[in-house]
């Protein structure tokens, strides 16, 4: 899925280690930290795997990072810091209703009518801040987010996707130090952690994600761009129906 859509892969990974946590005796509200913070720590590693990958491919339009990269880090950190204090519920509706309306506009076949020469640094950097506050704050590595603003602006499909595996890595990075500061004193008694950060979880996980990144890389410049469009729109779907259901079901317990 990262090397595939650009994405870091936390979509998958938070909703996994939100059923296993609690089930090795962490507590639930500890364990949605550690999921998000774990998370973050495995795309660092994800995103290095598969931005190689589509770098190979000319796939990274590297002159957008320049603005990109310090709204990212700057946004990343911030939504670290707020992760303890906003109510995860709230969080969860504003993305979900965001994911579906992305997904109606990628499937829509709506032509960008904006240049992307004609966009200013600002735009981009205040837009990277925005992903990388959502990044932080749920644990994933922004392509969600960053993809369908950069096919907005009129960058091709197969590029924004490439763009956004590679500013994975900075969310991360930042999201993850951030949370491993904020949780040092409350993850003390737990053994094999790092603030928030729980490494055998991110041994298991990157082992593996690290080897499939440049298989989902190679995929993503075999398909035409509206089916790269209609595949990331079913996974905005599916990912805001699971959410949707992780939330009621945890409600209930």
């Amino acid at each position: 899925m990262a090397g595939l859509l650009g994405i870091g892969g936390g979509f998958v990974i938070v909703p996994l280690l939100l059923i296993i946590l609690p089930g090795i005796g962490i507590e639930r509200h500890i364990a949605t930290h550690m999921s998000i913070a774990t998370s973050l720590v495995c795309i660092s590693i994800t995103s290095l795997s598969s931005s190689f990958a589509h770098n190979r491919k000319n796939a990274i339009r590297w002159h957008l990072l320049k603005p990109l990269v310090p709204g990212l880090i700057i946004g990343a950190l911030i939504g670290s810091a707020l992760a303890g204090i906003l109510k995860g519920s709230i969080l969860v509706l504003v993305f979900v209703f965001g994911a579906l309306l992305t997904a109606a506009y990628l499937v829509s076949g709506h032509k960008s009518k904006h240049s992307q020469q004609k966009t200013s640094s600002a735009i981009y950097f205040f837009y990277a801040q925005f992903t990388g506050i959502v990044s932080a704050l749920i644990g994933i590595g922004g392509g969600s987010v960053l993809v369908p603003f950069l096919v907005y602006r009129g960058h091709p499909m197969v590029k924004a996707v490439g763009t956004a595996a590679a500013c994975g890595f900075p969310i991360a990075v930042a999201g993850s130090l951030g949370f491993i500061y904020s949780g040092w004193q409350q993850t003390k008694s737990i053994e094999y952690t790092s603030g928030y950060v729980y490494w055998p979880a991110f041994l298991g996980i990157v082992i593996f994600s690290t080897l499939s990144a440049p298989l989902g890389a190679k995929l993503a410049h075999f398909i035409k761009e509206f089916h790269l469009r209609v595949v990331f729109a079913i996974f905005l779907i599916l990912t805001s129906s699971q959410i949707i259901y992780s939330e009621w079901f945890s409600n209930l317990q």
